[in-house]
């Protein structure tokens, strides 16, 4: 099943979206900070408006563009405060495509290291090649003060290799798939690939085995950068 495909036909916001639901709930935390009424936003990858959804659980009056290239797109309820725009393509067909406004906020969450994947090369090149896809649609796409608010997962940093391993078993049980730690990013890679630091970083563990509370060595990661360059760093690791 290829990287686009794969959520075709299935209960996403049911099903896979409730085993990662820390880094929803991180993405809804960060966001009551960063954007307000009025404010635009480009949501990259964010398969049936996860969003978008965030966003209008947070009463924040908002219209949310997502950049979709799978059939979750339509998959969205009545939004009560958010104008929802679907665009199904892939972030490589963006590039070309005008979007309806620029926006504040540029958002990814969860989407990143898939979007990657779609280049099929190695993990090095693939992220390379998102780098430079990103950063152009941020160049066209971002306004001068926008933020880019980046979700995503990887392994606690000094993790064995037995560990990723016995993690990437309880991950394919439960979720269907999993990634190797090259796979991921780190914010240090997201720190090169925007060329600063975060102004904002939280990282939570993200236990997707309810069976096993104390045992995850995946951990969920918010990320926000500006595009003019602020480098004061907040962290949080509870």
């Amino acid at each position: 099943m290829n990287n686009i495909t794969k959520f075709n036909g299935v209960d996403y916001t049911n099903t896979f979206a409730t085993k990662i639901s820390v880094m929803h709930e991180l993405v809804k935390e960060v966001l009551s900070t960063q954007i307000s009424n009025g404010n635009r936003v480009i949501d990259i990858g964010g398969g049936p408006g996860m969003g978008a959804r965030i966003i209008d659980s947070l009463g924040i009056m908002t219209s949310v563009v997502n950049i979709e290239p799978s059939t979750t797109i339509h998959d969205v309820p009545r939004l009560l405060h958010v104008k929802y725009i679907p665009m199904q393509m892939s972030l490589k067909e963006a590039l070309g495509v005008r979007m309806p406004f620029p926006g504040e906020c540029i958002l990814v969450v969860s989407a990143a290291h898939e979007i990657a994947l779609c280049n099929n090369s190695s993990a090095s090149k693939n992220k390379e090649i998102f780098s430079s896809e990103i950063n152009q649609f941020i160049r066209k796409n971002l306004e001068p003060a926008g933020i880019i608010v980046v979700g995503f997962p990887n392994y606690r940093k000094g993790a064995s290799s037995a560990e990723i391993a016995k993690q990437r078993r309880i991950t394919e049980l439960n979720l269907g798939h999993s990634h190797p730690a090259e796979e991921l990013f780190t914010v240090e890679e997201f720190s090169n690939i925007f060329g600063t630091k975060p102004s904002v970083f939280i990282q939570r563990p993200m236990n997707i085995d309810p069976g096993n509370p104390d045992g995850t060595i995946l951990m969920a990661n918010v990320a926000v950068f500006s595009k003019t360059g602020d480098q004061v760093i907040s962290t949080a690791n509870p």
